[in-house]
């Protein structure tokens, strides 16, 4: 799998920059989204991954699940480029 690029649409991000926790300040919260977006697109843009779990039932059916630092982005290729579908806070059902 050959990514050139990695997609955040505008939902995808407002979503991730509204991300709080009772556990940090708004400045640590967003210091940790900065983290998940960046450990995402080092992944996605890894020439060496290889096999990636599609998946199979429910609301995203046929879009790659990845779980960065607890949550889950499902991704779709659109030829070359990586495009973010959604994202799960951890524990989000």
């Amino acid at each position: 799998m050959k990514v050139s690029q990695v997609i955040w649409p505008r939902p995808v991000r407002n979503k991730l920059l509204a991300f709080r926790s009772d556990h940090f300040t708004p400045e640590e919260a967003y210091n940790y989204i900065v983290r998940v977006i960046s450990d995402t697109e080092k992944l996605l843009l890894n020439p060496v991954l290889g096999k990636v779990y599609t998946e199979e039932t429910g609301e995203y059916a046929g879009f790659m699940r990845l779980v960065v630092r607890k949550f889950k982005l499902y991704v779709e290729m659109v030829e070359n480029d990586a495009v973010v579908v959604a994202v799960k806070y951890p524990g989000e059902k």
